[in-house]
């Protein structure tokens, strides 16, 4: 599979650097084309540890109470996998984790969702008893045709076709102290990681992705990005062309991005789908879309549907 892939896979217990989104993509298409398993996300996903977080995951792993563990999740997860943004919420009744896509995951969305859900899953209940079950788990797709693998693995209340996903525990079990909670390790392998990255430069293009990951429903202004992120809208646009890109070109790349996701893995209208990226109606959308790629919205889903049956079809004939 690495060959097929043409990634070098020999020196997985001494290698030092990590592996480029690129590199992860080439190998998920080759195992998802060989193996013939379709929830292969929450099958991989369901065998990872801790330990395949370093530092960071001892971190987390020492925190006072379950919703400290997510916030330091997000804090650090960040940092562990930039093309997806972390964010922490909390509601009356709930704590919980929101993911987006900063980078586009498609047409692997399907995949990372599984195998980030099944992690936290497996962490949850590590730490907090095999009995435990979070309160619901949500993607941001339609339910798939082997959705009965996400009721076996996942085992808890699942909702699909959700703007963004979610993994959501009841407030009260979250804040109850934990067995191998540690503040004073918790604190110093978090230390340990920060200083570990301290001298990697910080990417701001994957800053003001993040942020408007977050609000492409009402994209804010540049202005607007560089008061969240503490510099002048001089600063970001300056430090922006340093790497090679604009504001604007990265409204314009999210928004593509993300239209194409929707459109791959979602069942939303394309109405809805013009709405949820700020576009004034489905005209303007559709104009933008066509620019982006060639095709209209409805002609692209339409491409994707007749690929999809045809590709069943020869599964089945197999």
């Amino acid at each position: 599979m690495g060959k097929a892939a043409a990634i070098n896979l020999d020196n997985l217990y001494s290698r030092t650097e990590y592996f480029t989104l690129d590199e992860v993509m080439r190998l998920i298409k080759v195992i998802k084309a060989t193996s013939n398993i379709p929830h292969y996300g929450l099958k991989n996903g369901n065998h990872i540890q801790f330990g395949c977080h370093g530092i960071a995951g001892i971190s987390i792993l020492y925190q006072s109470t379950y919703a400290e563990c997510l916030q330091a999740g997000s804090r650090l997860g960040n940092l562990l996998f930039p093309p997806l943004e972390l964010e922490y919420f909390e509601t009356p009744d709930h704590v919980g984790m929101r993911l987006y896509e900063c980078v586009s995951l498609a047409p692997y969305t399907r995949y990372f969702m599984e195998w980030i859900m099944i992690h936290f899953r497996n962490i949850f209940q590590f730490l907090l008893g095999p009995d435990k079950q979070p309160a619901y788990i949500a993607f941001p797709y339609s339910r798939p045709d082997y959705s009965q693998y996400y009721e076996e693995m996942l085992a808890c209340t699942l909702k699909f076709d959700v703007e963004h996903a979610e993994f959501v525990v009841d407030r009260k079990l979250a804040e109850q102290e934990m067995p191998l909670a540690n503040t004073s390790i918790s604190a110093q392998a978090e230390s340990k990681f920060l200083t570990s990255i301290a001298d990697k430069e910080l990417d701001i293009t994957r800053e003001v992705r993040a942020l408007l990951a977050r609000h492409l429903d009402a994209v804010p202004s540049l202005e607007d990005v560089a008061e969240l992120l503490q510099v002048s809208s001089r600063t970001l646009r300056r430090n922006l062309k340093k790497q090679g890109t604009s504001y604007v070109e990265i409204v314009e790349d999210l928004r593509r991005e993300t239209a194409i996701s929707k459109l791959l893995n979602s069942n939303q209208s394309i109405t809805d789908i013009a709405i949820s990226l700020d576009f004034y109606d489905t005209s303007s959308f559709s104009k933008a879309f066509k620019r982006w790629t060639g095709q209209s919205p409805r002609a692209f889903r339409a491409a994707i549907s007749e690929c999809s049956s045809t590709a069943s079809l020869a599964h089945s004939l197999c």
